[in-house]
C-alpha cells in the first residue's frame, strides 16, 4: 500500500514542483525588493507574529475506551451472499509517505471503528517541511472456496477540518478522505477512493474549513473476482494529504479527520 500511494503522490508531486518552480523563479525579483524595503520587512514580520488559524483542540483524536454509537444510521440492503464485517474489524493499520513527514498525530482506535489524523506542512505550525501524506484503517481477511465475482463497500462518516495559507509567490494545498483497497496475496488489485475536500491556496490567500461534525461518505464500491487457494484483505480507511511551498510570509497546511468507519459489506 506504501508502495504504490508513495509512487502516486511523487508523480503528482514531480508535475506540481514543476508549476511552483516557475511561480518562484517569477516572483523571485519581487520578493528581492520586498526583502530590502524596511516597510515591507515590518509588515512580514508582523505577519510571522499572527497566529495561523488551526483546530488545535481534536479532542476526538484520543482513543476511546468503549463502543461508540454512530452519528448516523445505514440503511441496510441484505441480500443472499451478503456478509457484514463490523467492529472490531480483523486487523488495523497505518503509515505515511517516508518521501515525506510523520502527521502530526494519528490515532487508530479498533474497538470503536475510528481514526483520526492529523497531518501539517509548515514549521510555524510544528509540521514538515514540505508535505504528509498519511493513511490509517482496518482490513478483513477473506477466502473462498469456489471462484466467484466479489463487490465491496464501507458505510463511513467523516468530520473534516483543513486550513492553508500562502505567502507571496507561495502556494498550499490540502485533501482528504476515505477509500477502499483490495489485495490479493498481498498484491493489489482494486480500490475506490472518496475525496471528502480539496483545497488549494496561492498569493496571500488563507482558507479555513470545518465540517462541524459527522456526515456520511459518498457511496463507492470495489469489485474483484476471488478465487480458490488465495487470501484477500480488504481494507477500508481514512488519509490525508498537506503541501507547502514557500513564498514571501508563512505559508502552512493543516488537513485533519476523524473518521467512524462503522461496518464492511461484502456481496459474492
Amino acid at each position: 500500500m506504501i508502495e504504490r500511494s508513495s509512487a502516486a503522490t511523487a508523480h503528482r508531486r514531480a508535475g506540481a514542483a514543476e508549476r511552483t518552480a516557475i511561480s518562484q523563479a517569477l516572483y523571485a525579483p519581487l520578493i528581492r525588493l520586498a526583502q530590502q524595503d524596511p516597510d515591507t520587512a515590518d509588515t512580514l514580520r508582523s505577519a510571522e507574529e499572527t497566529p495561523v488559524p488551526l483546530d488545535e483542540d481534536l479532542a476526538h483524536l484520543r482513543r476511546t475506551d468503549s463502543h461508540g454509537t454512530p452519528e448516523t444510521m445505514a440503511k441496510l440492503d441484505i441480500r443472499a451472499g451478503t456478509e457484514i464485517f463490523g467492529i472490531p474489524y480483523h486487523f488495523e493499520w497505518a503509515w505515511h509517505d517516508p518521501a515525506g513527514g510523520a502527521p502530526f498525530e494519528i490515532v487508530v482506535d479498533r474497538d470503536n471503528g475510528r481514526v483520526a489524523i492529523d497531518g501539517r506542512a509548515g514549521p510555524k505550525i510544528g509540521g514538515a517541511d514540505d508535505f504528509v501524506s498519511a493513511r490509517a484503517g482496518f482490513g478483513v481477511s477473506l477466502q473462498t472456496t469456489h471462484e466467484v465475482s466479489a463487490m465491496g463497500r464501507a458505510y463511513r462518516t467523516t468530520d473534516d477540518h483543513y486550513s492553508v495559507g500562502a505567502g507571496f509567490g507561495g502556494d498550499a494545498t490540502t485533501e482528504g478522505g476515505t477509500d477502499l483497497t483490495v489485495f490479493e496475496n498481498g498484491n493489489f488489485i482494486a480500490s475506490a477512493t472518496d475525496k471528502r475536500w480539496r483545497k488549494r491556496v496561492s498569493q496571500n490567500e488563507v482558507d479555513v474549513y470545518s465540517s462541524d461534525g459527522f456526515g456520511p461518505g459518498a457511496t463507492i464500491d470495489v469489485f474483484w473476482t476471488m478465487r480458490p487457494g488465495n487470501t484477500y484483505t480488504f481494507n477500508v480507511g481514512a488519509w490525508v494529504f498537506a503541501e507547502r511551498h514557500d513564498g514571501l510570509g508563512n505559508t502552512w497546511s493543516q488537513s485533519s479527520i476523524v473518521a467512524n468507519l462503522i461496518f464492511m459489506s461484502l456481496f459474492r
